[in-house]
């Protein structure tokens, strides 16, 4: 396990308490099981292949929806947006995972809360597909996201010059349009398993303090 120092040390950090109210999504968190609304798409073959079967059609979006957006070349960052969107539909949350090679940068205004699971291709760049999503975050200056919260995931390899670097863009860019990060980005390495489970964890947690915040 390798974990980027500029986000997180080897000893995982507490999310921070988020003091604004979010009253859309607490009312989602308070409510019955909502409908998981997941719409997938693959890039070459994925690692482990993904169970659409018990996905959910996708609904239109808003804003106590919480938006799962990836960029992916070899189908872990899918397969992880996948495994999270899962997790927060048993935990009575709606999820909403989009392929940022079919998005336009305005969606993330849609939304509460937004999460980035992110690969780095090559020598520092985007996944090809989602170059353009992230030509227009990145370097755009035209997104005003403030009142959306976020948290990036960062897939890269440490044997590389530029670890994570679509991932660690992402993370710095929300911040500079004016969302606020409710959990620290993570970095992961080659073997991605127990910090993937570990940022998710922290992110799910985030969201459970929420709900008794607003049960309360």
């Amino acid at each position: 396990m390798n974990v980027n120092a500029g986000s997180m040390t080897a000893t995982y950090p507490q999310p921070s308490e988020d003091q604004a109210d979010n009253s859309a999504l607490l009312q989602s968190l308070s409510a019955a099981p909502a409908a998981l609304e997941v719409s997938v798409n693959g890039h070459g073959p994925s690692p482990l292949a993904l169970d659409r079967s018990n996905l959910y059609a996708p609904l239109s979006i808003n804003s106590a929806s919480v938006l799962i957006l990836y960029g992916t070349v070899t189908g872990n960052s899918e397969m992880l947006a996948s495994r999270l969107a899962k997790r927060l539909h048993l935990k009575g949350l709606t999820a909403r995972v989009c392929d940022m090679a079919h998005c336009e940068p305005s969606i993330l205004a849609l939304v509460n809360y937004v999460l980035v699971i992110a690969s780095t291709y090559g020598d520092g760049e985007p996944p090809e597909d989602a170059a353009p999503f992230w030509d227009a975050v990145v370097r755009g200056n035209d997104l005003d996201l403030s009142g959306v919260r976020f948290s990036v995931l960062a897939l890269g390899n440490t044997t590389y010059d530029h670890f994570c670097k679509c991932g660690r863009d992402f993370d710095a860019a929300l911040e500079r349009h004016g969302a606020a990060r409710f959990y620290p980005r993570v970095d992961c390495d080659a073997d991605y398993d127990a910090v993937a489970a570990a940022w998710m964890d922290g992110v799910l947690g985030h969201f459970q303090r929420q709900s008794f915040a607003a049960s309360a």
